[in-house]
Formats: structure tokens, C-alpha cells, sequence
């Protein structure tokens, strides 16, 4: 096949997993011709390790993407075979959506998905090098011998650049089991200067479902209706809602992790030298660092409406196949259990992802994007939504338009980007709650109100996901606005009494009434959905403006622009250690560069000084 030139792609993606999914699927959905480079084309999406998708601030990243006009939140609805919510009673502000998938069907309709997209091309290729000239990305090598030509290249490369996979004394080269790594790319980003490091993931065993006795498990039952991620989801069940399962290990089983450490390839063996989750630990950790814990809860799920296996999450490990077995074996309920394949761990390469702006472009390549595990981040989701705006802004780019930018008080987005652009990583990054400062503002049920503006102006959301929006916040802010209004002809709704005749505002305030007692008085054409989102922004009104308050008392320094020339070696009140950082990273605003660790408030202070001076009059303006 012949080489494509650069007019022929404005935007190549490498890599198939949910980062480069979404990467491509943003960049084609604009219109901006694409390519998708993926070693399989048939493996896209395959969810490699546990079948969920969302979760505690995960779920808000889904309903984000999708708010943004991405394609997570959709795929997952059309293939969810388990849902519930998660921290109901914390409140609206941490309340999340986790669904478990069919995985066959995910990998299948998110191919199919891209192959509606006239924009985009498929091909089956591995990346080795990257054509790079005058400091400017160019396009890449592949091992076949062919080259790619484009002025915008997206790097998501998952597990795969230089993997490697452990069970005991096995070790192989891998990117996750039984497909190849990519060690060129590796090689060719280290020789152009990236700094790089080594991290770790694993997964679980998967077990017969037939094999096990779910009686000894306690059960964990689906939501009796459907439960989605996305607006432009049909209510309606994608199949049969399967329960799960929870266990607890034992005595036993961590005797058995004790007695073979010498054969872990993460302890007596030590041959993995690469940085694993916080906080999502292998067994061995599990056992070995929380050694007080008697037990330690495990999650059976299953894979998918016709898969065999069961996912035994909380139950990652690299020791041998026959240990596992063993450990396994102790389970209530798995005395008998059939293994139908081992666990195992992988370490691969990262970029630091301080080598990026906060459009995800590398400062070091112009025209150069990475996104997910390349940056250090582990999560599906956290993949997804890095692949959303790197794709997205390498479309812009094309265009010689602004980029995207979602502010920390906009979207768990914005804190993502911004954390790890800003502050770094030295291990996998995790999506929590507790790293969004403005969370109240950030939740699962307005994320269509606070980003779907943004992606109908870059173009990644269509005429209908846009119509159905402005229709139902139109609908909602009047019923909010009605609401202060109207007053009920009761004083006593449920337990809770009233001097007078309370508004229906007044009457949603109180803690203990609900909006499902106050439905003779709402609009018949508010639906239940935005109902329940009519009592949520009744009841925390409170909450957010002080929230709003305080994101506008900030605003001024988030807002002061770095001139990206600027010289912080020239500023002797500097500390040695916020000149390094700061020229190293060039933080965009004031506020970024608060955030880097090393930059004390007395540095950030002196800086705002010298921006605001006449010769840096230029500096402060607003994004």
C-alpha cells in the first residue's frame, strides 16, 4: 500500500484502546480526516481487565465525555448487563453510575461506531517511529516499512509501549495478554528526549462460571430500571440484568501468598521494577502491606451475557498459575472452581506527562498529542477522557482553532488534565472525588449543563444531542423558577409539617421530602429525570453559590496568563526550586502555576507582581 501524504490525514491516531477510540472518534466526528493506527483492528476496545465501566468520580468522566459528544457513555448503555449507583446517601455531589459490560458487545459496537464515520481510516499497523522535522511532527514509522503522513499525530498507546508481562518466573515481552508490544516507539521517544518512566498494572484470574456456588456469596442485585450514562440513550435494558457477588479472603488464602512470595516476580523474585497502583493493589500488596486486615473483600462479576469467565475483582496477582489456583481454591464458593486463565502483571513505559500543555500537546514535538496510560494514568475512563481532548484539540489545531480547555471548576476533565500536567505523576493516577475541589459543582446529574455547550462549539456535538439539551434545560429551569413560586395548597407533606403553605421550593428544602411526594404539583411534561435533578438543585442551591462564590474570588489569578516566553530565571525573589519547575513546565495561568509542587505561595505571589507590571501588561487577560 502506498504512503499517505500529509493532506491526506490531518489527524493520525495511534493506538485502539479507549484513549485512541475516542481520540479518533472526536477528530472524525469533526470532520478533520483520520487515521487510526491499532495493531488489531478486531481487538478495539477490548476491555482487558475488569468489565466496568464508571464508577466513584469515574461515572462523572463518563457522563462528561458525553456531554462533550464523545462515545463512552453511549457504547456502555447499549452493552450494560449490571448497573447501580454508587454513594447514594453522600449526597448528589459524589453520587456515581457504574455499569458492568458485555465485553464481546463493547469491542463489536465500538468498531462499528467507527466505522460509521466517513472521516476516519482504519489500519492495521504498529508503530516504531515518529517522523519529526524542525522540531514539528510529521508522521510515523510503522514495522511493516510503511509511513503515515500528518501534521497532527496522537499517541495513546495503552500497556503496549515497551510491556512486558509476569506470572512467576515467566516474563515476555507483551502489551497485555497475547498481543505484541510496541518497543520501537519506546525507543524512538527516549532518542527525541522524552523523559520516561516505568510503571505497573495487573489483572485478576478469570474463573468457569459454572464452576463456582453462588449460594455461598453474597449477592449484589442490578437496578430494577435502566440506569444510563448518556442522554441520547433509549430508557430500556441493553439484555439481561446479571447479579454480582461479594466474598471475603481469608486466612488460608493469605497463607498461601506468604508461603510463595519467593516465587512473585513483585517481591522474592524482584524483577519488576515498575510503580503499581495505590489504589488498586495486587493481592500480594494486599496481604503484605495491610497485614492487620483479616479479610479483604473481593467483587465476582461477570464478563458478559455468553462469556464463560468471571472476573475476580480485588484479586490481582502475578504469582504463578498453580499458586493462584490454590489461593483461589480458599474463596467461599470456589472450593471447586475452574481457572480459566491466570493473572498477571504488566510493566511498561510513560511520559512524564509535565512534558505537555493543558491541551495535551507535547511542548517539546509541535503537532504531538499523548493521551491515557502513556501519561501515567490507569482507568478506562481516565483513558477516555484524555483521548477526548487530545483528539479534539488536534482537530482544532488543523483548523487554526482555540483549543479546548475545561477549567478544574468546570469538569472532573479539567482536574485531570490540570493534575497531571501541573503536578506530575509517580504512579498510576486514579480518578478520586477527593481531587476535585469544586465536586459540588461537578456532578453526575448536570454534566450535560456544564460541557455540552463547549462541544457544540468545537463541533463534536451534533444537531440532535444539542436539540434534546437545550429542550430539557429549558424545561428544567422553568420548573426551578415555577418552583419558588408556586406554593402548595398543603402545610403537612409526609412527616414533615409547615406553619403555612410552603412553595414547592420551600417544601424541596426540607431534608426529609422527596420530589416524588410533590408530583401532583409539578409540570406533566417534566419527566423523572429531570425532576429528580429539580430536587437536587433545589435542595444544594445553598452549597453552590457558596461554591460559585469562591471560584469567582480565584478567578482573577486562574485567569492571569504566563506570556509562554516568559523569563523566571530573570526574577532573583524566586526560589531556585520555582525557577526550575516554572521554566520546565510553563504553567499557562497564574493559578497553574500555583498547583505545581515546589512553587510555595510567596513564589506565586512575587509572580503576580511581575506579570502585572506595564512591560507584562499583555499577560493579563482572560481565557
Amino acid at each position: 500500500m502506498e504512503s499517505m501524504h500529509s493532506d491526506d490525514a490531518g489527524v493520525i491516531v495511534v493506538g485502539g484502546g479507549h484513549a485512541g477510540v475516542e481520540a479518533a472518534h472526536a477528530a472524525a466526528k469533526m470532520g478533520v480526516p483520520t487515521l487510526l493506527l491499532t495493531g488489531d483492528p478486531s481487538r478495539i476496545c477490548t476491555l482487558p481487565c475488569n468489565p466496568s465501566i464508571g464508577g466513584s468520580a469515574k461515572g462523572q468522566l463518563v457522563r462528561e465525555i458525553d456531554a462533550l459528544g464523545g462515545a463512552m457513555g453511549v457504547l456502555a448503555d447499549a452493552c450494560s448487563l449490571h448497573a447501580r449507583f454508587l454513594n447514594e446517601s453522600k449526597g448528589p455531589a459524589v453520587r456515581a453510575l457504574r455499569q458492568l459490560m458485555d465485553k464481546p458487545s463493547y469491542n463489536r459496537m465500538a468498531l462499528r461506531l467507527l466505522q460509521t464515520l466517513p472521516a476516519l481510516r482504519i489500519e492495521a499497523a504498529m508503530v516504531e517511529e515518529l517522523i519529526v522535522s524542525a522540531g514539528e511532527v510529521r508522521g510515523v514509522r510503522c514495522a511493516d516499512g510503511r509511513s503515515f503522513y500528518a501534521r497532527r499525530v496522537v499517541l495513546a498507546t495503552g500497556t503496549f509501549l515497551g510491556g512486558k508481562l509476569f506470572r512467576g518466573e515467566e516474563v515476555q515481552p507483551g502489551g497485555r495478554h497475547a498481543e505484541a508490544p510496541a518497543i520501537g516507539l519506546s525507543h524512538a521517544l527516549r532518542a527525541l528526549g522524552f523523559s520516561m518512566q516505568r510503571l505497573k498494572t495487573g489483572t485478576p484470574p478469570r474463573v468457569d462460571r459454572a464452576s463456582v456456588e453462588y449460594g455461598a456469596m453474597r449477592v449484589q442485585e442490578p437496578s430494577a430500571t435502566p440506569l444510563l450514562f448518556s442522554r441520547r440513550s433509549e430508557a430500556h435494558f441493553a439484555g439481561e440484568q446479571l447479579p454480582c457477588y461479594l466474598i471475603d479472603t481469608n486466612e488460608r488464602t493469605h497463607a498461601l501468598v506468604r508461603e510463595n512470595l519467593h516465587r512473585s516476580p513483585l517481591y522474592g523474585l524482584d524483577l519488576i521494577r515498575g510503580i503499581g497502583p495505590r489504589y488498586c493493589p495486587s493481592i500480594e500488596d494486599k496481604v503484605i502491606k495491610f497485614a492487620h486486615n483479616p479479610t479483604h473483600q473481593l467483587f465476582i462479576e461477570p464478563e458478559g451475557w455468553d462469556e464463560p469467565t468471571l472476573y475476580v475483582g480485588g484479586f490481582s496477582t502475578s504469582l504463578p498459575a498453580d499458586v493462584q489456583l490454590a489461593m483461589l481454591q480458599t474463596l467461599p464458593g470456589m472450593e471447586r472452581c475452574e481457572m480459566l486463565r491466570a493473572g498477571y502483571a504488566v510493566e511498561y513505559d510513560m511520559v512524564a506527562p509535565t512534558e505537555l500543555d493543558d491541551t495535551l500537546q507535547t511542548r517539546r514535538i509541535a503537532g504531538l498529542y499523548h493521551c491515557g496510560q502513556l501519561n501515567g494514568t490507569s482507568g478506562y475512563e481516565e483513558a477516555a477522557a484524555q483521548g477526548l481532548v487530545a483528539g479534539a484539540n488536534a482537530a482544532l489545531a488543523t483548523r487554526g482553532r482555540e483549543p479546548l480547555r475545561i477549567a478544574r471548576s468546570e469538569g472532573y476533565i479539567g482536574v485531570l488534565v490540570d493534575d497531571l500536567v501541573g503536578k506530575g505523576v509517580d504512579e498510576p493516577y486514579r480518578m478520586l472525588t477527593s481531587r476535585a475541589e469544586h465536586r459540588v459543582l461537578l456532578r453526575h446529574d448536570n454534566a450535560d449543563r456544564r460541557l455540552t455547550p463547549h462541544g457544540r462549539d468545537i463541533g463534536l456535538v451534533d444537531d440532535s444531542q444539542w436539540m434534546v439539551f437545550t429542550e430539557e434545560i429549558a424545561l428544567l429551569d422553568r420548573a426551578v423558577s415555577d418552583a419558588e413560586r408556586l406554593r402548595l395548597p398543603v402545610r403537612e407533606i409526609g412527616s414533615e409539617r409547615f406553619q403555612a403553605p410552603p412553595t414547592l421550593a420551600e417544601a424541596l428544602r426540607r431534608p426529609q421530602v422527596r420530589v416524588a411526594e410533590l408530583r401532583p404539583w409539578l409540570p406533566e411534561d417534566l419527566s423523572a429525570d429531570l425532576a429528580e435533578r429539580l430536587e437536587i438543585e433545589v435542595k444544594i442551591e445553598g452549597y453552590v453559590k457558596r461554591e460559585e462564590q469562591a471560584i469567582v474570588q480565584a478567578a482573577r489569578r486562574e485567569r492571569l496568563v504566563i506570556p509562554a516566553d516568559f523569563a523566571y530565571e530573570g526574577i532573583s525573589a524566586l526560589s531556585s526550586e520555582a525557577k526550575e519547575k516554572l521554566a520546565r513546565q510553563r504553567p499557562r495561568t497564574l493559578g497553574a502555576a500555583g498547583r505545581i509542587p515546589g512553587v510555595a505561595p510567596t513564589d506565586v505571589a512575587i509572580l503576580s507582581l511581575h506579570l502585572q507590571r506595564p512591560e507584562h501588561g499583555s499577560a493579563a487577560v482572560t481565557r
